[in-house]
């Protein structure tokens, strides 16, 4: 009797990702004969009705959610929350992840946030120092085409910016002069955006629908700058709708293949690789390796210090809004432009140095310029008050805050073998709660936010929120690197210290987070993992 020979590929990536785009790139173009998997599908723009009016959507667009293809499965019901807190994780099921409908900003994380122990006496120190990131930061802001200028900061340091940032709006220039009186910086954007057209991709219109997907692809995606150079190699084969469920163990105790589920036809498949790389974002990452509990690793893959899933952290949030009183009874600016032209890096004003440990980084304008905010803080109803809503519209002024969360053991993600998603696979569990620091660094920013919007002379302010909320899709830590395999999951390369070919590459393996966006600093540590496999694969070492 015949028996086909099973296919072994060279390397299995799961997610598709910033940190899966890149590693599987990089692979194919070294050589490596690698199986890219995608839970979901290619969702095209068109799908989404991103620039319909809300007239144009049923119920005039109430409870109408435009991203809607984008998590099928009712995938956003099958986690559980267990905490008071107001948090919630992004977990989108496309090709491309969550790149698809980011806000691109990319900011290299400094010096000292690499050694929170050692600067600050906080949670440990990275494996590996801001000077051995450097290289792989440089190289995929190219390849995103990150703009931007350069500042000379040591809290946010320059990147080898590709094109010029977008020009700051009228409300960022008044905010900009407000900063300057406290003594605060205000700086342009960076952002992987494409302002004249990079790399194939066109040049931004400015319509400001950059996170629900920007559809003509002035900004960087996995989907349309990574995948394609993938594909062009012939290296590459890319499988969507296939759900990875676990990770198969061999006698030697390494892995030897993934068991998927085809989404459509509800089929198990077995993808069998030398090297099996995970990058499937914190929450998921996780799960998949607790969910590949077997014999020989009884409390799931890389886990024999019960640390996977712990550490899980990522940013607070909150948000003021204020009308400017030099633009009000303005026109509205034709373009709402896109999302935030402007940052501001963080900063400590007026405070002791022991009232919080970490800071807060700030983004501008990057909510819906067009929607009127203000319209229920107003009195009155009829002519009048449309009116006064009509004149405050082009005066808004919105800074969004950042803050930085402490990683602690106790926050995780667990699963719970009783309770399955609609494929029969056990969801993740979340138990989080913020600390003292937390709300102080919150309470904080939200005080130094609205001095900001003080100082620019408001017309109206809005509440500010009072309780401190999170992850901004931003959750990171919960297969942390480090030195010691006692303390931590990973090396510095995202290799498991207890099976050699398993990788997990994604926010997940950050020891701690400061308040920049980490996508950057995914995508560096992507690269810089997939050349380590490269050359250890031809050396025959993996």
């Amino acid at each position: 009797m015949y028996i086909p020979k099973k296919h072994i590929y060279d390397v299995c990536v799961i997610g598709s990702g910033a940190a899966g785009g890149f590693m599987a790139k990089e692979l194919s173009e070294a050589g490596a004969k690698t199986i890219l998997l995608e839970a979901g599908r290619k969702v095209e723009p068109e799908e989404l009705r991103i620039h319909d009016r809300p007239y144009q959507l049923p119920r005039q667009g109430y409870k109408f959610n435009r991203q809607a293809p984008l998590y099928p499965d009712e995938i956003e019901k099958s986690i559980e929350y267990q905490t008071r807190e107001r948090i919630a994780v992004d977990r989108i099921r496309t090709l491309g992840g969550r790149t698809v409908h980011w806000n691109a900003v990319c900011l290299r994380f400094s010096e000292d946030d690499f050694r929170e122990r050692s600067i600050n006496g906080i949670e440990e120190d990275w494996p590996l120092s801001y000077q051995e990131l450097a290289p792989f930061y440089s190289y995929v802001e190219k390849v995103m085409g990150v703009c931007g200028t350069r500042e000379g900061l040591k809290e946010v340091p320059d990147g080898d910016f590709v094109a010029r940032p977008p020009k700051l709006r009228c409300a960022e220039v008044i905010a900009g002069k407000a900063c300057e009186k406290l003594g605060i910086k205000l700086i342009p954007t960076r952002k992987a955006l494409s302002i004249d057209g990079y790399d194939g991709r066109p040049a931004c219109h400015y319509c400001g629908h950059c996170m629900d997907v920007c559809d003509v692809g002035a900004i960087f995606t996995s989907a349309n700058s990574l995948i394609p150079k993938a594909l062009k190699t012939g290296n590459l084969t890319l499988r969507t709708n296939a759900l990875a469920r676990q990770l198969l163990i061999d006698k030697a105790g390494r892995v030897s293949a993934v068991s998927i589920i085809d989404r459509i036809t509800r089929k198990q498949e077995e993808i069998y690789a030398r090297v099996v790389v995970v990058s499937c974002a914190t929450i998921e990452s996780a799960r998949l390796l607790l969910n590949s509990a077997c014999e020989k690793f009884p409390n799931g893959l890389g886990n024999s210090n019960d640390l996977v899933g712990r550490y899980l952290h990522g940013h607070s949030g909150g948000s003021v809004i204020g009308y400017l009183k030099d633009l009000v009874g303005t026109t509205l600016e034709k373009s709402p432009g896109a999302t935030d032209h402007s940052y501001i890096p963080r900063f400590r004003r007026g405070r002791k140095p022991g009232d919080y440990k970490g800071g807060f980084g700030v983004q501008l304008q990057f909510i819906n310029l067009k929607y009127p905010h203000h319209a229920h803080a107003l009195p009155g109803f009829g002519t009048k008050f449309k009116q006064r809503v009509r004149d405050l519209q082009p005066a808004m002024l919105h800074l969004g805050g950042f803050g930085k969360v402490l990683a602690r053991r106790e926050n995780r993600v667990t699963v719970d073998p009783k309770k399955f998603d609609a494929f029969g696979i056990p969801i993740p569990i979340v138990n989080f709660g913020f600390c003292d620091n937390d709300r102080a660094l919150f309470s904080g920013m939200i005080q130094d936010l609205r001095e900001i919007l003080d100082a620019a002379g408001m017309a109206l302010m809005l509440d500010s929120p009072t309780l401190v909320s999170g992850f901004a899709s931003h959750e990171v830590g919960t297969c942390r690197m480090g030195r010691d395999p006692k303390t931590s999951v990973l090396n510095s390369y995202c290799q498991t210290h207890q099976i050699p070919n398993l990788f997990v590459v994604d926010g997940s393996c950050f020891t701690t987070s400061p308040e920049k966006n980490p996508t950057l600093t995914i995508a560096a540590l992507a690269v810089r993992s997939a050349r380590y496999i490269a050359q250890k694969t031809r050396r025959g070492e993996l």
